[in-house]
């Protein structure tokens, strides 16, 4: 029996050897193996992350570039002063006796440009009334609405005297606002 004793204990022992063996020598390598197993799904995650991510900000870079075109191609500016002189002589037609027969500017007081809205956005009124042919009135009307700067067409009025049947002239109120944006300090 002591030989199997011996044996015992030897089988005994090798386990033990073995188990210790394995806790010293294969724990530390599986530790070190699962702490790369975590940092490897960690940065999978962060790589698919930034893809995402990068998906993200190339439709916003799109969108922002679309928005910018917007901007420089159809938004039209709005200067700090309503700018009349400068509009009524943009707007100033010359008086041929053929194409215009009089043509009379007329500016109003600045007001709201919402009335009774927060904004401090405000409009000053420009009457232009005219005696004219259509096509002139009509590219009086085109040369506002074509302007780099924000000026809204309040009315229209155009009315053709259908007694003087050699001449088509048409008389012509339009009355134009000038969008402005004032500082601050100016707003009333």
């Amino acid at each position: 029996m002591s030989s199997r004793r011996h044996l015992a204990f030897a089988i005994l022992s090798l386990l033990a050897v073995v188990s210790l063996g394995g806790v010293l020598l294969v724990w530390p390598s599986y530790r070190e193996a699962s702490r790369h197993n975590r940092r490897t799904l960690l940065l999978h995650h962060k790589g698919q992350n930034y893809d995402a991510q990068a998906r993200r900000i190339a439709k916003l870079t799109k969108q922002v570039e679309k928005m910018t075109h917007r901007i420089e191609t159809e938004l039209k500016a709005i200067p700090d002063k309503p700018g009349i002189s400068d509009l009524m002589s943009r707007l100033s037609m010359p008086i041929d006796g053929v194409h215009v027969y009089n043509q009379a500017f007329s500016a109003g007081d600045p007001r709201e440009a919402v009335p009774g809205g927060d904004l401090p956005v405000r409009v000053q009124p420009l009457t232009v009334e005219m005696d004219a042919r259509f096509d002139s009135i009509f590219a009086l009307i085109r040369r506002a609405e074509s302007m780099d700067r924000l000026l809204r067409v309040s009315s229209i009025s155009i009315a053709v005297d259908r007694t003087n049947t050699q001449d088509t002239v048409a008389r012509a109120s339009i009355v134009l606002e000038a969008v402005f944006d004032p500082p601050p300090r100016e707003v009333r």
